[in-house]
């Protein structure tokens, strides 16, 4: 009876055994083919006709020309459209972060700019908390290299374009989609892209990347509401002002999770901009709205200790501008469908604690021309194929933005725990600075803070903070008026 018994657990046990390997198998093949683009379609590439293009992509700015830079580079045929004539300006803080910059070396668009002197790496860098602490540190030597590089839209986004033209994307500027959305013809599987001056472009897939504010998405109904956050940017003439680093973010308490900054550009010209991110009720960026911009912006160069001081009282200073900022995918439920992509700032590409978005525009423009270009191979299309550009730019950055947000969050409620990264990089110094570096450009997930050789001395830097502040009562250097 023992042996029966025993025969019978062990065939249970085999049983048991095969189930769980049988359901881990099948798991895999799903995942697996859920992660591929589907073979065997019905528009191999000898059905594209002669005056179509693979891709029609609608914006060139970063997103929509890293797409046909890397689409063309791989043979196939886009048109990049855009209803500017570059060079054209893009108001942004104009920092590009570690990821794009690899992006940018890529394509060749780096060593341009580096030759002609339109990018300036940042070495010296920090941030000055709510409470007024400061620490300006060299990160770049700890990185092994910059972990920013300050370059202006106008020349960033006309070498971009220029280089997708090189390698023979189809640049047509001054082209301005019409009012009438794009039509889509099911049997020929192509778009048909018409502009205000009757112009038509005819494309497999239509890539839509035009901009934050996203005319064509909207219309089309892919994004569902306006973006709620904005930016300004003013530059500052060089050899008129007092700054002697390269990039430094202030935590205005009035203004959280939003902040300003000063980036340096070559010839010692100075970007003044100032973010101002979507959090807390419904249409608020913290305490404050998208109307108090200008207000904040002038009034920190004028009355804010550590930014008048730094800039001085003879800076030359342009007027402010803005342009909206779609984070976090805002409003974008999904950025794809049959024969359809939606990439960079078109998508909500911005992170919701930085609002930095260039290096994620570049990641999603790469995703997508790859993902095109397997599609392109295998001849489909349809969404089951398309969602694999999703997978790949959540993989690649979106995983963080929901992180991003919940930070954004935290030091709305909390800005002790600046304070807090302020006070730990003053202790220990640039080994602190170049933890805050990483995961503020993309480098590392927001979760890396919650490491424990990183958590673990945050922790008791909050401490120590709590104690300066409500036993010891240090002064709020910012109402002291001191400076850099």
């Amino acid at each position: 009876m023992e042996k029966i018994r025993a025969n019978r657990e062990a065939a249970a046990g085999a049983a048991i055994g095969l189930t769980v390997a049988a359901a881990a198998a099948t798991y895999y093949v799903i995942k697996r083919s859920n992660s591929r683009v589907r073979p065997n379609g019905k528009f191999p590439l000898e059905t594209l006709p002669n005056d179509a293009y693979d891709a029609v992509i609608v914006g060139a700015g970063p997103s929509g020309s890293t797409c046909a830079h890397f689409l063309a580079s791989a043979g196939a045929r886009v048109a990049l459209l855009d209803k500017e004539t570059f060079p054209r300006d893009k108001y942004c803080g104009d920092a590009v972060c570690t990821p794009g910059l690899n992006i940018l070396e890529e394509m060749g668009v780096l060593k341009e700019l580096v030759d002609n002197n339109e990018a300036h790496f940042a070495d010296s860098g920090g941030f000055v908390s709510p409470s007024g602490l400061t620490y300006i540190g060299q990160s770049k030597e700890r990185l092994g290299g910059a972990a920013a590089c300050a370059v202006k839209r106008t020349n960033l986004d006309k070498r971009i374009a220029w280089k997708a033209r090189h390698v023979g994307a189809e640049l047509k500027e001054g082209f301005e989609v019409g009012k009438e959305n794009p039509t889509f013809d099911k049997q020929t599987g192509l778009w048909m892209v018409k502009s205000t001056e009757g112009k038509t472009v005819k494309g497999r897939v239509l890539v839509i990347a035009d901009g934050a504010t996203s005319k064509l998405a909207m219309q089309m109904g892919y994004c569902t509401e306006p973006p709620k956050g904005v930016c300004s940017r003013a530059f500052i003439e060089g050899g008129t002002h007092n700054v002697d680093f390269d990039g430094v973010c202030f935590y205005q308490r009035e203004s959280l999770p939003g902040y300003s900054a000063i980036f340096r550009h070559p010839n010692d010209e100075l970007n003044f901009c100032y973010y101002l991110i979507p959090c807390g009720k419904d249409g608020m960026c913290g305490d404050v709205s998208e109307a108090d911009l200008k207000r904040l912006h002038e009034g920190a160069l004028k009355s804010d200790p550590f930014i008048s001081q730094a800039v001085g009282p003879n800076a030359k200073v342009e007027r402010m501008k803005a342009a909206a900022l779609r984070l976090g995918s805002q409003g974008v439920p999904s950025s794809y469908d049959d024969h359809l992509l939606i990439i960079g700032d078109a998508a909500g590409h911005i992170d919701p604690l930085t609002g930095e978005g260039i290096h994620t525009a570049l990641m999603g423009g790469k995703a997508a021309a790859q993902t095109i270009l397997d599609m392109r191979a295998a001849g489909d299309y349809s969404k089951l194929s398309t969602r694999i550009y999703e997978q790949r730019w959540m993989k690649a950055f979106g995983h963080d933005f929901a992180f991003s947000k919940k930070g954004a969050e935290l030091i709305y409620k909390y800005p002790i725990l600046l304070d807090a990264c302020a006070n730990e990089m003053q202790r220990v110094g640039d080994s602190m600075m170049t933890k805050w570096a990483e995961v503020m450009t993309n480098m590392r997930p927001k979760t890396y803070f919650l490491r424990p050789d990183v958590a673990i001395p945050m922790g008791f830097a909050i401490v120590r903070e709590l104690w300066a502040q409500n036993v010891s009562k240090r002064p709020d250097l910012y109402k002291t008026g001191s400076s850099l």
